[in-house]
């Protein structure tokens, strides 16, 4: 028996073959009798998503890098960066209060040696010393030169107290030691009238007032015979 032509089959008419003709036919989809997400069994299927929930994704936005340990570590730096600027700022004030003092201090330093050189320059030379004559009562040659030693060695004391190498109880034991000597005495009676142009507030006037109570003190006790032993106890030294 002759096999059929391809395309024909066994006593069927034979037909034109096309390429609709060779496909396969559509296949219908099996019907499906559990309810969507779940197993063939009945159980439901896990489902997860691959995509995150819109409240995670805000969340994220929202949190910031600085937040949690990274703002905790903010806070400290702030802290300590406060801290540094202070010290910064109170460092920078000491070393402007000390630089102060040393122009201060270098200043009073030129003041003095100018008054020396031009106090030595009057002792002399007596031409000099007429220049400083301005007592109220005629002065001897002798004792004019007396007076401008004494105005030098107040001087130096006032001196050593302004740079700190006193303290103001200091300088009064040693102008203490100075008012013992009669010659010295005189000279501040006789510049009496010269501090009275000073400004009632100024430090050299507080001095000055301190030396004339001194002064007054160390006179009396010169008249009396008896207490010239106890120089070093006389006054009452200024409290700091």
């Amino acid at each position: 028996m002759l096999a059929a032509p391809v395309g024909h089959t066994s006593g069927m008419a034979p037909g034109r073959v096309t390429r609709a003709s060779l496909r396969a036919p559509a296949s219908t989809p099996p019907r499906r009798s559990e309810p969507l997400g779940t197993l063939g069994d009945g159980k439901r299927a896990a489902h997860r998503s691959p995509v995150r929930s819109l409240s995670t994704r805000t969340d994220d936005r929202r949190r910031s890098p600085d937040s949690g340990v990274d703002m905790a570590t903010q806070k400290l730096w702030t802290r300590g960066l406060s801290a540094a600027k202070s010290r910064l700022a109170s460092t920078a004030g000491a070393v402007t209060e000390r630089t102060s003092r040393h122009r201060r201090r270098a200043a009073l330093t030129e003041q003095h040696r100018l008054h020396f050189d031009l106090l030595c320059k009057a002792m002399d030379d007596p031409a000099l010393a007429a220049v400083l004559d301005t007592y109220e009562s005629d002065i001897a040659p002798e004792r004019q030169r007396q007076y401008l030693f004494a105005n030098i060695l107040y001087v130096n004391a006032l001196y050593f107290h302004r740079i700190g190498a006193f303290s103001l109880t200091e300088l009064y034991g040693h102008l203490r030691v100075i008012c013992r000597n009669k010659i010295f005495r005189e000279y501040w009676a006789a510049t009496r009238h010269h501090r009275e142009s000073l400004p009632d507030s100024s430090e050299e006037a507080e001095l000055g007032r301190m030396m004339d109570a001194l002064v007054q003190d160390m006179s009396s006790l010169g008249q009396d015979d008896d207490g010239d032993d106890e120089w070093w106890v006389v006054g009452e030294p200024p409290g700091e």
